[in-house]
C-alpha cells in the first residue's frame, strides 16, 4: 500500500508516532481527539496510517495485528468522543512496537512489550489485555512483558497501584530495583525513587524477594493487607511494617493525605507533582509535624495552608523554586 503524502496524512503519521511517545501528555491526547473529530478526512487518514503499518511484511499474516488495525479504523470515524484517544493509542503502540522488533509471545502469538510513562503532574490508568488494571502516578515509567507462561511488569521509576486479574496459568510479578513482587491474587502498590523501593499491600497476599544472585539465599517476606516493606540500594529486605490503609490510595484520585507526618516528607511528595519545588531554608523545619489533605500538584494552596496554619513565610527565589522560612 502506498504511503500517504499530503499534509493531512503527514499529520496523521505524526500523531500515530506521538501517541506512542512516553512523554505524550494528556493535553496532547486531547488535541488528538479534537483533530480527529474536526474532519472525516483526519479520522480516515489516521486509520490509513495504521493500515500502512499493517501491510508491512512482518504483519501481513498476523491476525492479532490485523485486529488492532481494524479496531483503530473502526474507531477513527466521525464524532470521536472524549475518552476514545486510548483506543487509537493502543493500536499505535501495538503496531509500531511490533514493527520495531520487540516481541514477546502470548498463546503462540507474537506481541510486543508495552511501555507506559507519565509526565510530572500526570496520572494515568492502563487496562492491560488480561484485565489487570494499573494506575500510574506522576513521573512514572513502566514496561509490561507478557508471555504465554508469565506476566511481568518492570517499574523503572515512580509509583504504581496494580489490581491483578486472575490467570492461574501465568504467574504475575513486578520487578523494581533489587526486588521482585510475586502476586498471589491481590491489589498492591510499588514505588521506586532512585534505588529505594517500597511495596505496600492493599488486599490479598504477595511475596517479596531479592533478585541479585548473591542475595537469593535470603528468605523472602510475605505481606498481608496493611503491611509495607522497603528495599534500599544496599543490604537485604527491610522489616515488614504496618501502614494506614485508609491513606494509601488517595493519590490515585489526585489527593495526598498526611497525618502527623514530617513537613519534609510532605514537601518531597508534593514536589513530585509540580515543576515548582518548595524547599525549606532551615533543615529543622523539615521535622515539623503536619496533617492535612492536599491536592497533588497544587503548590499555591499548599503554601497558603502552611502560611496560615503553621506561620511560615514563602519567598520565591526563581520561577520554579520557593523557599519556606519561619514567619517573623
Amino acid at each position: 500500500m502506498k504511503m500517504p503524502t499530503d499534509r493531512t496524512d503527514d499529520l496523521a503519521a505524526a500523531w500515530f508516532a506521538r501517541l506512542l511517545s512516553p512523554d505524550c501528555s494528556e493535553r496532547e491526547r486531547e488535541k488528538f481527539e479534537q483533530w480527529c473529530a474536526a474532519s472525516d478526512r483526519h479520522a480516515d487518514a489516521f486509520a490509513a496510517v495504521a493500515q500502512c503499518h499493517e501491510d508491512a511484511g512482518a504483519l501481513r499474516s498476523d491476525e492479532l495485528m490485523r485486529a488492532a488495525v481494524r479496531a483503530a479504523r473502526n474507531t477513527a470515524r466521525p464524532h470521536v468522543r472524549p475518552g476514545h484517544w486510548a483506543r487509537f493509542a493502543a493500536a499505535a503502540v501495538l503496531v509500531l512496537a511490533v514493527v520495531g522488533g520487540t516481541f514477546w509471545f502470548v498463546h503462540g502469538q507474537q506481541v510486543p512489550s508495552l511501555r507506559f510513562a507519565t509526565a510530572v503532574g500526570e496520572q494515568r490508568r492502563v487496562d492491560l489485555a488480561d484485565g489487570t488494571r494499573v494506575q500510574l502516578d506522576t513521573d512514572t515509567s513502566l514496561t509490561v512483558h507478557y508471555s504465554d507462561k508469565a506476566r511481568e511488569l518492570v517499574l523503572g521509576n515512580g509509583r504504581i497501584q496494580v489490581d491483578v486479574a486472575q490467570d492461574a496459568g501465568r504467574p504475575f510479578s513486578v520487578l523494581s530495583g533489587r526486588g521482585r513482587v510475586r502476586d498471589i491474587g491481590t491489589e498492591f502498590q510499588v514505588e521506586r525513587y532512585g534505588e529505594n523501593v517500597t511495596i505496600t499491600l492493599l488486599t490479598g497476599l504477595v511475596s517479596v524477594e531479592l533478585v541479585e544472585p548473591a542475595l537469593r539465599g535470603e528468605t523472602g517476606s510475605v505481606l498481608t493487607p496493611g503491611q509495607q516493606i522497603h528495599l534500599g540500594a544496599q543490604g537485604g529486605l527491610g522489616a515488614v511494617m504496618p501502614v494506614d490503609l485508609a491513606l494509601l490510595s488517595d493519590w490515585t484520585s489526585g489527593t495526598l493525605t498526611f497525618k502527623d507526618r514530617r513537613l519534609g516528607d510532605l514537601l518531597e511528595e508534593m514536589n513530585r507533582y509540580s515543576p515548582m519545588k518548595i524547599r525549606v531554608a532551615d533543615p529543622a523545619l523539615s521535622r515539623l509535624q503536619v496533617s492535612g489533605v492536599f491536592r497533588a500538584g497544587d503548590q499555591s494552596s499548599l503554601l497558603q495552608a502552611l502560611q496560615a496554619g503553621w506561620s511560615m513565610r514563602s519567598t520565591r527565589v526563581s520561577p520554579d523554586e520557593v523557599i519556606l522560612s519561619p514567619a517573623r
